[in-house]
């Protein structure tokens, strides 16, 4: 599952919840992170991951924010 698909199927009060497990807020959840507009430290991404109880991987964390690239084609 996307990060993005993770934070926009939860209900107002599973994403308190999982802001606040994530050390954060819903605003800034459902602002910089939803949309990526802000690259969250590295302490954040691993929580985003951790926090959604399987839902999203660390490899959909890196995704969502453009730092991992397509998987390479095998020769």
């Amino acid at each position: 599952m996307t990060l993005k698909d993770f934070i926009k199927g939860l209900d107002a009060q599973a994403l308190e919840a999982y802001a606040a497990a994530c050390n954060t807020t819903v605003n800034y959840l459902t602002t910089h992170i939803l949309y990526a507009t802000k690259e969250p430290s590295v302490r954040l991404m691993k929580s985003l991951a951790q926090q959604s109880c399987g839902a999203v991987a660390m490899q959909d964390v890196l995704l969502h924010y453009g730092l991992l690239g397509p998987e390479p084609v095998a020769a």
